[in-house]
């Protein structure tokens, strides 16, 4: 085939293209140890030649072929100089087509920032120049993107638009998804009104034979399940579900998470066993998924649950418990080992792990883990809610700690929640940050924590 292609080059430039575009195409699906990088050549032949021919319809799914084929390499920024050759051979008024194609790539490869960036530069086209149906997808994508870095309130701006788009184009589906994701968000924000309000939207406009009404459903138990004294109401919700959910793979991930959900209800209304029971149930199931699409999220998320609830089950006991602690220990190890490598998103586990040790009379490993807890929140940024785990827009006005001046809350709401609520809350570490950000800064040069036992003997001795 790359004979008849060189022949043709000149007569032909576009079936020459094509060619090699198909020559690239039989490459790449022997992935990175054989083919991608052989592919590119052939993308890149291909790329010249739909360029002499002046197809720009073909260019653009060369360039986008040779990206997916670099992102697998890990040259991403390889793929950013091409999206920017090529938005200025096009013009930025034909450009937003490929834009949401890049930012597409981009968002699978978790490369969150860079995919909004290319949409925010392009936004202007988006909403001048794409027909309405793309305008709604380019607009849930930057929603998604937002919500990924935990901005919700700039999340729902973009979900807002995209269900203005779609209800004026009666695209029923795009509608449904754009409320089912701002109830969502207003669930995390803590806006339970708003939440009920979006997600019984949802369910106005979904089938009863739809897949996706469960997804709703579940979203309703987890608003419930957040408000004090309603747990009860969202097990009836969860356990709704699980009744009409069938066995496919899909269903079988999203039945594993309701079962999470139901043993973190009872875990609120301190049903230790039932809560176990059922965590262990979910973690059986997702452990049995053996499919590329769902990544370690779900498992490490069952095995932090149940890492949670067997220590409050231990701190409930009228006596210390090895044999429970130790159990507490192998989950929280577990959990750990399947966690993203970013340290300041495993602070919960820091802490955890620190109090496990300690309990277990292992001070240096307690004393190690809790260090590691102070050097990661010493990290994050200052739009960074310690209550929420939001990531607030850049000038927005965050309410800082005035004591240990580390500690920053999206609103003085979250910062009162957060001095009392949960085993270790603010009130607990407050102090202790206070002095580690003075060690950090040099003002302090007692490098022994000596009040750790006072911070973390929450149990009997």
């Amino acid at each position: 085939m790359s004979t008849i292609a060189n022949r043709s080059e000149n007569k032909d430039p576009l079936g020459a293209g094509k060619i090699n575009f198909m020559l690239g195409s039989a490459h790449s699906f022997l992935g990175k140890e054989g083919g991608t990088e052989e592919a590119t050549l052939y993308y890149q032949k291909a790329i010249e030649l739909a360029k002499k021919a002046g197809d720009n319809d073909f260019l653009t799914k060369g360039v986008i072929c040779i990206s997916e084929c670099y992102l697998e390499m890990d040259r991403v920024d390889e793929v950013m100089g091409l999206h920017k050759s090529r938005c200025e051979e096009i013009g930025k008024e034909s450009a937003p087509i490929a834009v949401l194609q890049f930012a597409e790539m981009l968002q699978a490869n978790h490369e969150t920032s860079r995919a909004l960036a290319i949409l925010e530069e392009h936004l202007e086209a988006i909403a001048r120049s794409l027909e309405k149906r793309e305008q709604c997808r380019a607009y849930g994508i930057i929603a998604g993107l937002y919500c990924k870095n935990t901005d919700f309130a700039k999340s729902n701006i973009y979900f807002e638009r995209q269900l203005s788009i779609a209800k004026e184009t009666k695209n029923m589906e795009s509608e449904a998804s754009a409320l089912h994701r701002l109830g969502h968000n207003y669930g995390r924000m803590g806006d339970f009104g708003n939440a009920m309000a979006y997600l019984e939207q949802t369910l106005a406009i979904e089938s009863e034979e739809d897949d996706t009404i469960a997804k709703t459903y579940c979203a309703i138990g987890d608003v419930l399940k957040a408000q004090e004294g309603r747990e009860k109401e969202a097990i009836l919700v969860f356990q709704n579900v699980l009744g009409c959910l069938s066995k496919s793979i899909y269903q079988t991930h999203l039945c594993g998470r309701v079962f999470f959900k139901l043993g973190q209800a009872y875990t609120k209304i301190e049903a230790w066993d039932d809560a176990i029971t059922y965590l262990e149930k979910g973690l059986s199931m997702t452990d049995s998924i053996e499919d590329e699409r769902f990544d370690n999220q779900c498992k490490t998320q069952g095995k932090q649950y149940l890492e949670n609830t067997h220590l409050e089950k231990y701190e409930s006991l009228p006596e210390r418990n090895d044999e429970v602690i130790r159990k507490v220990l192998f989950w929280s190890e577990a959990a750990f080992n399947l966690q993203n490598s970013k340290e300041e998103e495993n602070l919960d586990l820091f802490l955890d792990l620190a109090q496990e040790h300690y309990f277990l009379g292992d001070s240096e490993k307690a004393h190690a883990a809790l260090k590691r807890y102070l050097e990661a929140t010493m990290k994050l940024g200052p739009s960074y809610c310690q209550w929420c785990r939001q990531t607030c827009a850049k000038d927005a006005i965050m309410e800082k700690c005035s004591v240990c001046k580390v500690a920053r809350y999206c609103s003085y709401a979250h910062s009162i929640k957060a001095w009392k609520t949960g085993r270790l809350c603010h009130k607990v570490m407050c102090p202790l940050l206070k002095r580690w950000r003075k060690i950090t800064e040099g003002k302090d040069t007692t490098a022994e924590v000596d009040f750790f036992e006072r911070v973390l003997a929450s149990k009997p001795k």
